[in-house]
């Protein structure tokens, strides 16, 4: 069985700044422990849900916005013992690493120092995870650098797209995986630049060959969370077919041979 667990599904700075959803970001635990995107509060909803930090294995941070990766350097210290044991493994976009015209790093020399590996791929590459293997996916944001995957495992393909515009070429990246996270950060009739909105992931499930078994909507931003992202969902369900879910803090997906199945995981603790 493969495990994903949200620990918050909001994005956009005033999601991120009023914490009307949490950022927290997602876990994945597959062969080896995985976090992706660790924006403001994965630390604490990570022990609020019985995630030890220190078990990690592997981060990836798909770009160097805020609400993606401000809790970075912290879980690289839970990963790394504090910072006293060289481990743990960083796949990130350029941007996070090196930082950019307006953006310093996200991870210092410091914390660098301390992982056994870092990864700064391009579209295309693949690496070896345990006995996984995650594809790295392109996309158009406003970070240029900006990296989504395709995780190939046994039990099928999982994939995540972070903030992108739609493009010719994204379809053909995750058609057939069995299982479609998406940052979809605007309703219907509303969407911006650089970001996924329902019509636009409506119009990418349509485009597939092989649908995936399940969505599940995640990064949600403000107008999103205003419109009922629910209501999105279910729309996206009756239009094209997939299964689609809405994610939450707490949200659990467990992806066997046989289905996938979902649960709303009560805290473990409050901190």
């Amino acid at each position: 069985m493969i495990e994903i667990t949200f620990l918050g599904s909001g994005g956009g700075r005033f999601i991120t700044i009023t914490q009307f959803r949490s950022t927290g970001g997602f876990h994945i635990r597959a062969s080896r422990n995985i976090y992706v995107d660790p924006g403001p509060g994965a630390l604490v909803r990570s022990w609020r849900y019985k995630l030890d930090p220190r078990k990690l294995d592997v981060i990836f941070v798909s770009h160097r916005h805020v609400d993606h990766c401000n809790d970075t350097e912290v879980m690289i210290e839970a990963m790394t013992g504090g910072a006293l044991k060289k481990r743990g493994v960083l796949i990130a976009s350029k941007s996070v690493v090196y930082g950019d015209e307006t953006h310093t790093p996200a991870v210092s020399k410091y914390h660098l120092d301390v992982l056994e590996s870092i990864h700064i791929p391009e579209p295309g590459s693949r690496i070896a995870i345990g006995d996984e293997e995650m594809v790295i996916t392109p996309t158009q944001h406003s970070d240029p650098t900006t990296i989504g995957f395709r995780m190939k495992s046994s039990l099928g393909d999982i994939s995540y797209i972070p903030d992108t515009a739609y493009f010719d070429g994204l379809t053909d990246w995750h058609d057939g995986s069995r299982l479609l996270i998406a940052a979809v950060t605007r309703p219907r009739d509303m969407g911006i630049p650089y970001h996924l909105s329902t019509d636009d992931i409506v119009m990418m499930l349509k485009r597939m060959r092989e649908k995936p078994e399940a969505l599940v909507v995640s990064h949600i931003g403000m107008k999103m969370h205003f419109a009922n992202p629910y209501k999105e969902a279910k729309y996206i369900e009756t239009v094209t077919g997939v299964k689609t879910y809405v994610a939450k803090e707490g949200f659990k997906v467990m992806v066997e041979r046989d289905g996938i199945a979902v649960r709303t995981l009560r805290p473990a603790r409050f901190v």
